[in-house]
């Protein structure tokens, strides 16, 4: 039977085309919409999932496959709007006599990677823009916690994955509920994506499921087949447990630093906190100037004098007020004080309007939003007080009557 249909599906008129299975009878088109729905409820709903998953991706140019051991969990987080799960992924790249290592987890707005001795952070308080969806080039792409490596492995993505193809008019979909694979009752759902307006096969999904839980046993990805880029994945999940969510606590930072503590010990660039910085090297940055040059500092450099870093939303509250409170208070020290400006925006007639003419001793940076979210810089505008020594003595953050004042006690003391 092959006919296209329009029914709902997860809340969303979607078309989907049916058609026959080559070894089996597929199931007919309305009780596989209710199977699809079923299967994508079983997905988004599993407590407390803990799963090991063997990635394997092979390719005709390769002569051996490529090997993952992935570790998944998931637990459920329905009221977080950014991704109603929070994760923890561990993988390994086995076959090597040094297996790489990485892995990846989020929560609650909180973004973690580690691979190749590199651990990028990413926070929602402090840079909202990478957890949001975006365009480049008419490439539509997802936030930073929805694409980091073996994410799509995680039963809530893979719902979102079914739910896409399904939406996809280009794609046909199979729905087996019930046939034997291996000797084992399973359900299948089979994707067929074809090129735009041709026959030809862009690509081909197998999803099967085990029959009562509905929870995914085996991926298998084909690729551009019959293509000189033809690629091969294969995902086999092996070791699926889920558990009372009363058992399951929430995840958090001290739990990850917990279980990977030499890498937050060796490769952690700032700990995200700006009320922590005092006394800690002020993190490295480069970033360009008004005038297009590249101004760049490691964790390590000196300063010619005490400095302060000042990081400024150009359309923010008061930032002319912080702007001028703080050149007040430094024409009034003892001694001489550079003022490095880093506006998070880079519109150039809004900054020269805030800033005014260059003056001696300062400098002006734009496109400062990863320094701010290095810093750890929630709440803006933020000083950072710096020793000559390069490490932040003191900061100050927000606007208040008294910010003068607050410059000349706090650079004093950092030039001591």
């Amino acid at each position: 039977m092959k006919g296209i249909i329009r029914l709902p599906l997860a809340a969303a008129a979607i078309a989907i085309a049916f058609a026959s299975a080559s070894a089996d009878n597929p199931t007919p088109p309305d009780n596989a919409v209710r199977g699809i729905e079923r299967i994508l409820t079983a997905l988004r709903s599993a407590q407390c999932y803990n799963d090991t998953v063997r990635f394997t991706v092979g390719m005709p140019q390769l002569s051996d496959d490529v090997v993952y051991e992935v570790a998944l969990r998931q637990i459920p987080a329905p009221d977080d709007k950014l991704l109603p799960c929070s994760y923890v992924i561990d993988w390994q790249l086995t076959g090597r006599d040094e297996p790489s290592r990485g892995f990846s987890a989020y929560f609650s707005g909180n973004h973690y990677r580690y691979s190749s001795r590199r651990l990028q952070e990413y926070h929602y308080e402090a840079d909202s823009m990478a957890f949001r969806p975006r365009e480049i080039g008419g490439l539509k792409g997802d936030g930073v916690q929805r694409t980091a490596q073996f994410a799509s492995l995680l039963p809530t993505l893979l719902a979102d994955e079914i739910e896409n193809l399904a939406k996809d008019p280009s794609c046909t979909m199979t729905l087996n509920a019930d046939t034997i694979i291996g000797g084992i009752s399973r359900t299948a759902l089979r994707a067929v994506r074809h090129l735009e307006g041709q026959e030809r096969t862009a690509s081909e999904a197998e999803m099967i499921f085990d029959c009562s839980t509905l929870l995914p046993v085996r991926l298998h990805y084909e690729n551009s087949p019959g293509t000189v880029s033809e690629q091969t994945v294969d995902a086999d999940y092996l070791t699926a447990t889920v558990g009372d969510p009363a058992g399951c606590p929430a995840l958090t930072e001290e739990q990850l630093i917990a279980t990977y503590p030499d890498v937050f010990a060796n490769y952690r660039r700032s700990n995200f906190r700006v009320e922590s910085l005092p006394g800690n090297p002020m993190p490295e940055f480069a970033l360009p100037t008004l005038t297009g040059e590249r101004y760049s500092r490691l964790a390590t450099d000196r300063f010619a004098s005490p400095t302060l870093i000042v990081v400024l939303d150009p359309e923010g509250g008061f930032t002319g007020q912080f702007i001028d409170a703080v050149r007040q208070g430094v024409a009034q020290l003892p001694f001489a004080a550079d003022i490095i400006w880093a506006f998070t925006g880079n519109h150039a007639d809004t900054i020269e309007s805030l800033t005014g003419p260059a003056r001696l001793g300062e400098t002006t940076l734009i496109s400062a939003r990863g320094l701010a979210r290095d810093c750890g810089a929630a709440t803006l505008p933020a000083a950072l007080i710096c020793r000559k020594d390069g490490r932040v003595a003191d900061i100050i953050v927000g606007f208040n009557n008294n910010l003068a004042a607050d410059v000349i006690q706090k650079t004093t003391v950092a030039g001591q």
